[in-house]
């Protein structure tokens, strides 16, 4: 599992990396085509990661200080997210992995951690991946408008 937690966090890098200097307004663009926007598809990957991680785990899943059914599978974005909100979403992305690492310690033998199975993480970066896609193709429309 540990690789899987590795491939995560550097493709949160990457996708904090991506979205770094986007303004509020655009992270809300709801762009023709498309039923959310990036802030939305940020929120889902980390509601569904988490989900993931720790519904068949001995470990608490950490509170948010956001509404996190608002980013729940079949929700959309109704609400403007503000920059606060916006900013826990970036730092709770960057933390998960991190997190469950440490909550999981590690340093035991891989069999007595595996509480999220191979199949698991692998659906979990495929839908991190699918999102990530989509938000990159969501921030090169925005960045356009910007202009």
């Amino acid at each position: 599992m540990t690789q899987y937690l590795d491939k995560l966090e550097e493709e949160r890098k990457l996708l904090l990396e991506r979205t770094k200097d986007l303004t509020v307004d655009q992270y809300n663009i709801i762009s023709p085509g498309f039923n959310n926007n990036i802030i939305w598809n940020m929120g889902h990957i980390l509601v569904v990661s988490e989900s993931l991680l720790y519904e068949n785990s001995p470990y608490q899943r950490p509170e948010h200080e956001f509404l996190t059914s608002n980013f729940q599978r079949g929700s959309r974005p109704d609400d403007i997210i503000k920059e606060d909100e916006i900013l826990l979403i970036r730092h709770s992305l960057q933390q998960t992995a991190q997190f469950y690492k440490k909550c999981t310690g590690m340093n035991r033998p891989e069999d007595e951690i595996a509480s999220v199975s191979n199949e698991v993480m692998q659906f979990l970066l495929f839908h991190e991946n699918m999102h990530y896609r989509t938000i990159a193709r969501l921030s090169e429309i925005v960045r356009k408008i910007k202009d």
